[in-house]
């Protein structure tokens, strides 16, 4: 079908897809909406997250309807345009696929606290462990389709797009006007939710007597970025399964098996799990752990060979690859520092062709905010590094200032500051940073002063 935006004609797959700028229409679809038991939801933005901006909307319906709501061009559409009460609506129930992200960017740069989510990403793994599974691992939206639903297709032509704003332009999801492939992806993404893998999964929950605990786990995704107790209380619960199945694996294997060799994915997951530097593990487990970990590098090494300047990052940080300098096996130390290096380079030279100097902090990535302190400029306008690489890095600096300064506001004499930050808070107080950066860190520091007294840091 065709979609009419302006003078633009966009060519659309299969659904009736409507993009949503104007308050009054955003009015009337809330209402159609809102006659619904179930919709299907997702968001797309920039670094979506706490921080990272949340700039489009998209909602399914079993009618095959999807409405791109652009909070981009009208932030309106939330409070004016009511989409906020639908989002609120303990009525009707929202489909999303792993909904901690979405609901974190909804409440800290909105605040609405999404209500009535039935997601996806928790039910799979509610229905896995009531077959038996421990430590079952989150999967991809298409693989949640390919097991509970009938067409996960689409959502495999996905990678393109991907691609396109890992390594080439880091603020797509904010250009306008909306391009068909963009389109077409944001689409995808709520269309492949209902009616058959919500209804398939539901029926599971309701036969099996899990709905209650699902509600529970639910609720705690939703706040999971909210405040800490949802976070602890899931690692708590992991820590426990974790230190189960270790014990389970010291009692049933034998000291000379090697991690290669074991299949069972609970097990596998467990010594994932593991920290190299926590006391109490046998030398037979940590054995098995450190094996784990230079398996995990050889498949780094091995996809930064295959892929050189098209690697695409797996996850949100590298800062592992940090910590493993310090383990105790030189190979490892070696080989974590020569892989930081090389995904340091790559990266940085990713930011160049991605961001620009008007680039915001909160959009970039944690494993790129990892590779920018590895720049470090000897001045404010150091000429020996890239401008866009030198913009972020102190753009980086002033909003790690801003954050002990809300924490000292939040926590009063509660908050502490570590020796190395506090002497990194001095550096930033010298002529070599910029001067909004100099007069944040010396009002802290004056601040530390008039809370704690003088000299307690600087002693």
């Amino acid at each position: 079908m065709i979609i009419k935006r302006g003078e633009n004609l966009v060519m659309a797959s299969a659904s009736n897809i409507e993009i949503v700028k104007e308050t009054d229409r955003c009015l009337r679809i809330v209402d159609h909406l809102s006659k619904y038991d179930f919709i299907a939801m997702d968001a797309e933005g920039i670094n979506l997250g706490k921080e990272g901006p949340l700039t489009l909307l998209q909602v399914g319906t079993v009618e095959n309807e999807v409405y791109l709501f652009d909070i981009e061009s009208n932030k309106d559409l939330f409070k004016k345009g009511h989409l906020e009460d639908l989002l609120q609506s303990e009525k009707t129930v929202k489909v999303i696929h792993s909904c901690a992200g979405d609901s974190a960017a909804l409440f800290h740069q909105f605040g609405i606290k999404l209500k009535n989510v039935f997601d996806t990403q928790v039910a799979h793994l509610v229905i896995e462990e009531s077959r038996g599974r421990r430590l079952p691992s989150s999967i991809k939206l298409c693989d949640v389709c390919q097991r509970y639903g009938e067409n996960p297709e689409p959502l495999e032509q996905k990678d393109k797009l991907m691609i396109k704003w890992t390594k080439e332009d880091g603020e797509l999801w904010a250009r306008r006007p909306l391009t068909a492939e963009m389109i077409e992806y944001a689409s995808n993404d709520v269309t492949a939710l209902i009616p058959t893998v919500y209804h398939n999964q539901k029926r599971k929950l309701t036969e099996n007597n899990l709905l209650i605990e699902f509600e529970k786990r639910v609720e705690d995704e939703i706040n999971y970025h909210i405040d800490e107790a949802p976070s602890k209380r899931r690692r708590a619960r992991v820590d426990g399964i974790v230190e189960s199945i270790i014990s389970d694996i010291e009692r049933k294997h034998e000291r000379d098996i090697k991690f290669e060799d074991i299949t069972d994915e609970d097990e596998i997951n467990a010594i994932h799990n593991i920290r190299f530097d926590k006391d109490g593990i046998s030398p037979f487990i940590m054995r098995l752990r450190t094996e784990d970990i230079k398996a995990q590098l050889k498949e780094i090494s091995d996809q930064l060979s295959k892929e050189g300047n098209r690697f695409l990052p797996k996850g949100q940080s590298y800062g592992f690859l940090r910590a493993y300098q310090y383990h105790p096996d030189k190979d490892i130390q070696e080989k974590a520092k020569r892989l930081q290096k090389a995904l340091e380079t790559l990266f940085l030279a990713d930011m160049v062709n991605k961001y620009s100097l008007n680039t915001n902090i909160n959009v970039i990535k944690t494993y790129e905010k990892d590779a920018l302190r590895s720049i470090r400029p000897r001045s404010k306008d150091d000429r020996n590094i890239n401008p866009i690489h030198l913009s972020l890095y102190w753009k980086k600096q002033e909003n790690e200032i801003d954050s002990e300064i809300e924490q000292l506001e939040i926590t009063g004499r509660s908050y502490n500051i570590p020796q190395g930050k506090y002497k990194w808070l001095k550096y930033n107080c010298s002529d070599n940073v910029p001067n909004g950066i100099q007069m944040k860190a010396k009002r802290h520091i004056a601040n530390l002063d008039k809370t704690f007294g003088k000299g307690k840091y600087s002693a």
